[in-house]
């Protein structure tokens, strides 16, 4: 029996629909991830199967006595409270219930005890499963699982946004759930924590529902793909990959077969056209009665023809045109230091970066990575100080935080502020999914995908020839991290970028500076052949790991596994060295071969994107392939 099953589900805001006749089941032990743009209904169908929404229509059933452990995507646990009390909630909460029972048993008429007796036996239970008389200890143990058992009895709201996270898991497992429902959980972790809950997840044994954008999360841990579009859920069996391939195989498919059909409707609809005329021309009953004929076999065409394939989403045109440098540098950091009290960032740090190259800071939570580059953006510009930025450089800045808007100030008077007349920003906002509807809306009450995308915009509009960004793919959604990811690609300009979205680094950095030891350690290559060879080690011993699931045959686990002793680094130009090479530029060649396809889809050209998804399918059975003869 599913642990969850709902079908018809429909649900609307104000008269527009956001659910419409949807079907979902999620079974025990099941791994599914839900996909789909900001807005597309992704939360509210969460809020319904969690039981916080019941105003809709349709059919829903919950296993009785289902325990859902829920992490949402902001945790705020209670001020005051250890981080071994807050997992302690659950098992303090149902003490409480207990104790009331027993008090009003205490109290009850003669024969009036059954139904408080039950109710009492209900919650001994629940008390129990969250760890009764030992919950204590039952939390301090969940909290070394989850690697945070050396912050048992440090205050939770002290934490840092990434161990919040991990505190939110270690209670959402307190009561023994057999379903967790996670919203993008993966928030605010550093590579190490996200390898590790990756892990974790792939090897739990209840079911889980993810809620993420983390397409390498989505491939690593889920078994099935739920995608909501348009108001509908449709299912995709395997992770991110095998559902983004067999998408694109069903939509060129799709594409190839509709303009065959209308090619033979346009043919029918001609010849009908003809045999009218004829049959006006010539009083004949037989003209007549092919004509009938005619207009039946064109009806029973059109019925039977294939319905116009749905064009990708709408993509934002991140697209930033800049002139060439004259500079001989873009940066130049050199005795650089940082602290705040005793606490010291940064001591004597230094390195280059050259004009048009494309550099990733990499490093643990709090290791200084976003002071230094609000740092660098309040550089003096008179060739002074630790950090100097090349003469003449214009900096396109998109922080983790976007910039707080003054009250009133709205989406189009944000990029007039730059000089542009309010023609000129209407035009380049529509680039960044802002129609004329949305350019008087207050930049305050924005969501946070559509801030990034506006802060991207006003770096678009200035033609920064230096881009700093801060986690510039929080909050967007798949199609707009892939735009920005192209655009990035084409950019001529110099790039320095903090970021936990592997799929971003490894597309476009093509250099890594480590932050450790307070310094900056450079790494002349790109983000995967970084965690290949050095990555993954860093990171022993910050997090507890856990086995590897069924999901977790990719670089990024193996680099783990082998950061934990399993096994040894390939020596240069050996046989497991040749493979790894091989790996990584196959899975560029799919990356490409995916935007490619998805491209030439959106062009109507079906033809061309089922040859590419053809292509795309026998690259994954290479990789798998080469993965296994790697593991062996």
């Amino acid at each position: 029996m599913p642990l969850i099953e709902c079908s018809s589900l429909s649900r609307d805001f104000g008269g527009n629909p956001v659910l419409v006749q949807a079907d979902f089941s999620i079974e025990p032990g099941e791994k599914v991830a839900l996909v789909g743009a900001n807005g597309s209904g992704k939360t509210t169908l969460l809020k319904i199967l969690l039981g916080l929404d019941d105003d809709f229509r349709g059919k829903l059933i919950r296993r009785p006595g289902l325990r859902i452990g829920y992490v949402p995507q902001v945790f705020r646990p209670e001020p005051g409270l250890s981080c071994a009390a807050v997992v302690e909630t659950p098992a303090r909460a149902a003490r409480g219930r207990l104790s009331r029972i027993e008090e009003e048993l205490a109290h009850a008429s003669p024969g009036g005890e059954g139904k408080l007796l039950e109710d009492w036996a209900e919650a001994r239970e629940e008390f129990e499963r969250a760890g009764g008389d030992e919950a204590e200890d039952r939390a301090r143990r969940l909290l070394a699982m989850t690697g945070l058992g050396h912050a048992a009895d440090t205050e939770a709201a002290s934490l840092s946004g990434g161990e919040l996270n991990v505190l939110s898991i270690a209670l959402a497992m307190a009561g023994e759930p057999e379903l967790i429902v996670l919203d993008e959980p993966g928030n605010h972790l550093d590579f190490w924590g996200l390898a590790w809950l990756e892990d974790f997840l792939a090897a739990l044994p209840q079911a889980v529902l993810l809620v993420s954008h983390d397409r390498r999360m989505v491939d690593r841990v889920a078994g099935r793909v739920v995608e909501v579009e348009e108001g509908r859920l449709s299912s995709w069996t395997g992770g991110w990959s095998a559902y983004r391939l067999a998408k694109l195989k069903r939509a060129a498919g799709q594409g190839e077969q509709w303009q065959a059909d209308r090619k033979r409707v346009e043919r029918l609809e001609a010849l009908v056209a003809r045999f009218a005329e004829i049959a006006r021309a010539r009083p004949d009953p037989a003209w007549g009665k092919r004509l009938r004929a005619r207009r039946s076999q064109l009806a029973r065409e059109k019925e039977r023809a294939t319905e116009r394939p749905a064009g990708e989403a709408r993509r934002m045109d991140a697209r930033i045109s800049v002139e060439e440098g004259k500079a001989d540098f873009a940066l130049r950091v050199s005795g650089y230091g940082r602290a705040f009290g005793e606490r010291v960032l940064f001591e004597d740090a230094a390195f280059d970066l050259e004009p048009g190259e494309r550099a990733a800071i990499v490093g643990p939570n709090g290791s200084g990575k976003t002071t230094f580059l609000r740092d660098l953006v309040a550089a003096p510009r008179d060739g002074t100080g630790s950090i100097r930025p090349g003469p003449g450089a214009t900096i396109g800045y998109c922080p983790q935080e976007s910039e707080r808007a003054p009250e009133g100030v709205t989406v189009s008077a944000w990029i007039e502020r730059l000089g542009a007349k309010p023609d000129e920003a209407a035009k380049h906002l529509a680039r960044f999914l802002f129609p004329r509807d949305a350019l008087d809306r207050p930049v305050a009450g924005l969501s946070g995908g559509e801030r990034k995308r506006l802060d991207v915009a006003a770096a678009a509009w200035i033609k920064a020839d230096f881009l700093l960004l801060d986690e510039p793919t929080n909050h967007l959604d798949v199609a707009s991290r892939e735009a920005l990811e192209e655009a990035l690609e084409e950019y001529r300009g110099t790039v320095l970028l903090v970021s936990h979205d592997r799929w971003l680094l490894e597309r476009v950095a093509d250099r890594v500076l480590l932050v450790e030891n307070r310094r900056f350690t450079a790494y002349e290559g790109g983000f995967a052949e970084f965690w290949r060879d050095l990555g993954a080690g860093l990171g022993v011993g910050r997090v507890v790991r856990r086995p590897a699931g069924k999901n977790g045959a990719d670089l990024e686990s193996r680099a783990a596994d082998r950061a934990r002793g399993t096994k040894a680094a390939p020596k240069p130009g050996s046989r497991d060295a040749e493979l790894e090479k091989r790996i990584l530029a196959l899975e560029a060649e799919k990356v490409e071969l995916e935007r490619r396809s998805a491209k030439a889809a959106a062009a109507r050209d079906f033809a061309l994107a089922g040859r590419l998804a053809r292509e795309l399918e026998e690259k994954n059975r290479l990789a798998e392939k080469l993965y296994a003869e790697w593991g062996e």
